[in-house]
C-alpha cells in the first residue's frame, strides 16, 4: 500500500513539469492526501474486551495515546487491555481495538460495583465531550436504577 503512494506520488510530480500552475498544485495536493490517506485517526488507540454478561465476567479495557503510528497504538491499547489483572482470561481473550484516533481524547465510564453492566465508552474533540459521551452510554445500559452510580475511570487526550 505505501508502495502504491509512493508510485502515485511519483508519477504525479513526473508529469508536474507538463502541467499548468493550478493542476500542478492540485496534483501535489493529491499526492499529499494519498500520503496519509491510511493515517485517518491513529496515533491513539482503544481497546476493550466486552463480554455478552459484563456483570458476571468483568470488563477488559486497554488505551494508548501520543504513539508515532496507528500499528503502535493499537499494540500498545491490546497489550494493555490483555494484561490487565482483574477479569477473568476470558474476557481479556475478547480484547479488540473498537476506535483509533489522532488529537482527541477517549474516556471510559462503568458503573463500579460488582455484578453491575454498566459501561460506555466515547472518543471526542474534547475530554469534556468524550467523557459526557461515555457516561451516557454507560448510564443507558445501567438502567433507571442504577444510572447514577456510572464513574468516569479513564479519561486522556492524545496530541495535547
Amino acid at each position: 500500500m505505501a508502495w502504491e503512494r509512493f508510485s502515485a506520488m511519483q508519477a504525479s510530480r513526473r508529469s508536474c513539469t507538463l502541467m499548468q500552475p493550478g493542476k500542478v498544485l492540485l496534483a501535489l495536493w493529491l499526492a499529499g492526501a494519498a500520503l496519509h490517506a491510511d493515517r485517518a485517526g491513529a496515533d491513539g488507540a482503544l481497546a476493550v474486551g466486552l463480554p455478552a454478561d459484563v456483570a458476571k465476567q468483568g470488563l477488559a479495557v486497554g488505551w494508548a495515546i501520543n504513539h508515532a503510528t496507528s500499528k503502535a497504538a493499537q499494540a500498545e491499547a491490546l497489550r494493555r487491555c490483555r494484561e490487565l489483572k482483574e477479569p477473568p482470561q476470558a474476557t481479556r481473550d475478547l480484547c479488540r481495538i473498537v476506535e483509533t484516533f489522532d488529537d482527541r481524547c477517549v474516556a471510559v465510564a462503568v458503573d463500579p460495583d460488582a455484578g453491575t453492566a454498566g459501561v460506555g465508552w466515547a472518543v471526542a474533540d474534547s475530554q469534556r465531550a468524550a467523557e459526557q459521551a461515555a457516561m451516557e452510554d454507560c448510564m443507558e445500559i445501567s438502567g433507571q436504577k442504577r444510572r447514577n452510580d456510572c464513574r468516569i475511570t479513564l479519561a486522556r487526550c492524545d496530541g495535547r
